[in-house]
C-alpha cells in the first residue's frame, strides 16, 4: 500500500480547522453563507488552456450542459501552483447526444480580481470577456476597474477563463451574473466535477481560498465547519488498473473507500466535528491521509 498525508490539522478546534499540506482548498459562498461549501479546485495533469479545449468557438472540458452556466477554479497538478478561474455559458453543438443551447445572453461582472492575473482565454473575442473600467450593460454597475463579460452566443458555448490566481494569499472574487436569455441554471464544479454545487442565478457569489499563512501581516481566512471535499490522484505505472483509495479522516468517524482507475482523480468529502483528545485531556493534532 501507499500512504500519502494530504492535509495536518494545525488548531485542532471546531469549527476553526486550519489544515496545512499540499491541499488546496476554497470557499464558494453566496449571500449570508448560502450554498456555502469548502472544496478543491478542479485537478488534471494538463495545462489550463488545454483542459478548456477551445475550437468550433467553443469550450470542452466535458462539464457543459445546455441552457447552464458554470464556473469552476482549475489546478494543473504537474504546476500546483498555478491557478486558473473558468466561467462558460452553453454547450457546443453536438457535445453530448440529445443536448442542443440555442440563442442565449450573459453579462458578468467580477470584482476583487488581484494583481498578476491575466486573461488566461477567451470565448470568443476581446469584446466579450476583458478588463475594463465602464458600466457593464444591463443592472450589472460597478465604479472602477473590473472583469467585465458581454456574450451572446447561439448553439455553442460563451466565457473564458483567467490564469495567475495567488494559491497561498488572501484574496476574494465578486462574481455577478445576468442571465438575460437561455440560460436557467448555473453551478460551481470543484474536484473530479461529479457532484457540482447549485448556484442560486439572482444572488452574486464569493469565492476566497483557505489561506493557512499569514501574508504581509494580513490575517488569513479560517476554514470553515460543514462538508469538506479532499481529492488525490496516482498517476504511476498502473494505467487503467482499478484502485482502491481510502481516505482515513483522522477522527472517530469511518474511513471512506473510492473506487478510481489511475489517472483519475479520487475524491471524498467528510464533516469533521470536535477535537481529538489525547489521555491528559490535551488537544491531538489530525492528519488526513489517503492509503491506495
Amino acid at each position: 500500500a501507499v500512504e500519502r498525508v494530504l492535509a495536518d490539522e494545525k488548531v485542532g478546534t471546531c469549527p476553526m480547522l486550519d489544515f496545512v499540506g499540499d491541499v488546496r482548498q476554497f470557499v464558494v459562498e453566496q449571500e449570508n453563507g448560502k450554498n456555502r461549501r469548502t472544496v478543491p479546485a478542479v485537478e488534471r495533469t494538463v495545462a489550463a488552456n488545454d483542459f478548456y479545449d477551445y475550437y468550433s468557438w467553443s469550450s470542452h472540458t466535458g462539464f457543459e450542459e445546455q441552457q447552464t452556466s458554470i464556473m469552476f477554479l482549475y489546478r494543473d497538478l504537474n504546476h500546483p501552483d498555478e491557478l486558473s478561474f473558468f466561467w462558460i455559458h452553453g454547450i457546443d453543438e453536438g457535445a453530448k447526444p440529445g443536448q442542443s443551447q440555442g440563442s442565449a445572453r450573459v453579462n458578468g461582472l467580477i470584482t476583487g480580481v488581484p494583481s498578476g492575473t491575466k486573461i488566461a482565454q477567451r470565448d470568443d473575442d476581446s469584446g466579450e470577456w476583458d478588463w475594463t473600467s465602464s458600466t457593464t450593460p444591463g443592472v450589472l454597475t460597478h465604479k472602477g476597474p473590473h472583469l467585465g463579460g458581454k456574450w451572446t452566443f447561439d448553439q455553442n458555448t460563451d466565457g473564458g477563463a483567467v490564469s495567475g490566481l495567488p494559491v497561498d494569499k488572501n484574496w476574494e472574487l465578486k462574481i455577478e451574473a445576468e442571465f438575460i436569455k437561455g440560460i436557467n441554471k448555473w453551478f460551481f464544479y470543484f474536484g473530479d466535477g461529479s457532484a457540482p454545487q447549485q448556484l442560486d442565478p439572482k444572488e452574486p457569489v464569493y469565492l476566497h481560498p483557505v489561506v493557512t499563512t499569514v501574508d504581509l501581516g494580513v490575517a488569513p481566512y479560517p476554514d470553515v465547519a460543514g462538508p469538506q471535499t479532499f481529492c488525490t490522484l496516482v498517476t504511476s505505472d498502473v494505467k487503467d488498473k482499478e484502485l482502491a483509495y481510502t481516505f482515513k479522516w483522522g477522527d472517530e468517524m469511518p474511513d471512506t473507500v473510492v473506487n478510481k482507475k489511475a489517472g483519475e482523480l479520487a475524491c471524498a468529502e467528510h464533516v469533521f466535528c470536535g477535537p481529538v483528545s489525547d489521555s491528559c485531556g490535551g488537544t491531538v493534532p489530525r492528519q488526513v491521509r489517503v492509503v491506495v
